[in-house]
C-alpha cells in the first residue's frame, strides 16, 4: 500500500474509520459496550448526523456531507471501505487528488440529494452514494472523451460491478439503491463536465466543474426545500 501515491483514498478510508470508532465510544460514555457498538452502531447516536429529510427540512442541510461518514455496522462499514480502496486507488491516480476529491464530495451529496426527493422517508447513512459516484465519474469522463466502449475491459468491468450492485441493492433489506443511483448520477454528471479540463493549467478551468456541479445542487436543494416548504 502506497499511501503517499493514494492520500486522498486513504485519508478518507481513515476518517470514515475514525468517525465509526467515536460513535462506538459515545455509546461506551452512554452505557452501551464497547465492543457491541463496534459490530453494530446505535441508532440514536447515528441520527445524530444521518440523513433524516425531516430535520434537513428544519435548515440541518450539513447532514448530506456527515452522513457519508457513518455506516451502521462493522459489515457495512468493511464491504464500503473496500470499496472505497479498490474504486479510490482508481480513480485517484487516474484524475488527481483535488478532482478525485471533488468527485467524491459531489457523489455523495448527489446521492443525498436523491434520497430526499425518492428515498421516501427514514434515514440514511454510509458512504456508498459517493463510491457509486466514483463508477459514473469515470462512466462521464470516457463518454465525454469518446472512449466509452464495452469493447474496452475496464468499462465492461466496472458496467458489470455497477449492476451487480444495483441487484444486490435492490435485494437487501435497509439497502438505499435511490442513494447509490444518485451518487451514480451525480458523479457522471460531474465526470462529463471534467473531461476537458483534466489535463487544462488554468486554475478556472480546474475549478469549473466542482463550480458547475455544486451549483447544481445547490439548486436542487433549494428546489426540495420549496416542495416540503
Amino acid at each position: 500500500m502506497n499511501v503517499s501515491r493514494l492520500p486522498v483514498t486513504f485519508g478518507l478510508i481513515a476518517a470514515c474509520v475514525l468517525v465509526y470508532f467515536g460513535v462506538a465510544a459515545v455509546a461506551a460514555s452512554l452505557g452501551v459496550p464497547f465492543g457491541a457498538g463496534l459490530v453494530n452502531q446505535p441508532g440514536p447516536i447515528l441520527d445524530l448526523g444521518a440523513l433524516i429529510p425531516q430535520l434537513v427540512a428544519e435548515g440541518q442541510a450539513w447532514r448530506l456531507v456527515t452522513s457519508t461518514f457513518l455506516h451502521s455496522g462493522l459489515t457495512h462499514l468493511a464491504l464500503n471501505m473496500l470499496s472505497l480502496y479498490f474504486l479510490g486507488s482508481f480513480a485517484e491516480v487516474s484524475f488527481g487528488h483535488g478532482r478525485f476529491l471533488a468527485l467524491y464530495l459531489v457523489s455523495g451529496i448527489a446521492g443525498g440529494l436523491a434520497f430526499l426527493y425518492f428515498g421516501g422517508g427514514g434515514s440514511v447513512v454510509g458512504a456508498s452514494g459517493a463510491i457509486f459516484g466514483l463508477l459514473g465519474g469515470v462512466f462521464g469522463f470516457t463518454i465525454r472523451q469518446g472512449t466509452f466502449s464495452l469493447q474496452n475491459p475496464i468499462i465492461r468491468q466496472l458496467l458489470i460491478l455497477t449492476a451487480l450492485n444495483l441487484f444486490l441493492g435492490a435485494t437487501i433489506p435497509n439497502v438505499s439503491n435511490t442513494a447509490h443511483i444518485g451518487g451514480l448520477a451525480g458523479g457522471l454528471v460531474y465526470g462529463f463536465l471534467l473531461a476537458p479540463t483534466v489535463y487544462s493549467q488554468k486554475r478556472f478551468a480546474a475549478a469549473a466543474p466542482v463550480v458547475i456541479a455544486l451549483g447544481l445542487e445547490v439548486l436542487a436543494l433549494a428546489a426540495w426545500y420549496l416542495l416540503v416548504g
